[in-house]
């Protein structure tokens, strides 16, 4: 049923007294389906945007950061969360201390340095999986605490919540969580083996 349409009836509903549990029955259809349109949900806006302000542009760690490519993946980190994305036509930066290579697609199209050891950034065990988060709890939670700066927690360690909410917007609302131990990255799967890791902030 759509919104209208239940909305419509309701509104009739109630202007019988009569008719209080056939109202209340319509009122819980209106909220569910407010619920399902209102759910989160990830476009290709929010999946650039994200992968935007994942791409840190601070050039004091130049190893670290903005964009890379590593085997079929397409890395964006800024030493606090990186994002591994399998999407082709992504624009991304080259990592390279080629100076020949530099010349040839233009500086400005590169970043100088050595990007680090992806492969051993990028594993993971999938011994512990943890329980998929609440979307609509984490969505919630960063409006909520927009200025000052509270942290999300997640299995028993706590996160930015905004590095996490980056994770979703780009790899989608169907992930695998993975711990890795206390004080160590929490990994983000969707089912394209599409990666995001968010590192854990230490709460005293």
């Amino acid at each position: 049923m759509k919104l209208e349409t239940i909305y419509g009836e309701l509104l009739e509903i109630m202007k019988d007294d009569m008719n209080f549990t056939k109202a209340l029955s319509l009122k819980e259809k209106l909220e569910k389906a407010i619920r399902e349109e209102t759910c989160y949900k990830t476009s290709s806006k929010t999946r650039v945007n994200a992968i935007k302000r994942v791409a840190s542009k601070d050039n004091s760690r130049p190893a670290l950061t903005g964009y890379g490519i590593y085997e079929d993946y397409k890395v964006v980190t800024d030493s606090y969360h990186l994002i591994a994305i399998k999407e082709n036509n992504m624009p991304l930066k080259l990592v390279t201390t080629d100076l020949e290579l530099v010349k040839k697609i233009g500086k400005e199209n590169c970043i100088s340095g050595v990007y680090p050891k992806m492969e051993s950034v990028l594993k993971y065990d999938t011994s512990n999986e943890l329980p998929m988060i609440n979307l609509n709890d984490l969505e919630s939670f960063v409006k909520l605490h927009k200025k000052d700066k509270e942290v999300y927690k997640i299995g028993e360690q706590y996160f930015d919540p905004n590095y996490v909410k980056d994770i979703v917007d780009v790899l989608g609302k169907d992930l695998k969580i993975y711990y890795q131990g206390e004080n160590r990255p929490l990994f983000f799967v969707n089912d394209k083996d599409e990666i995001g890791l968010v590192l854990p902030i230490r709460k005293y």
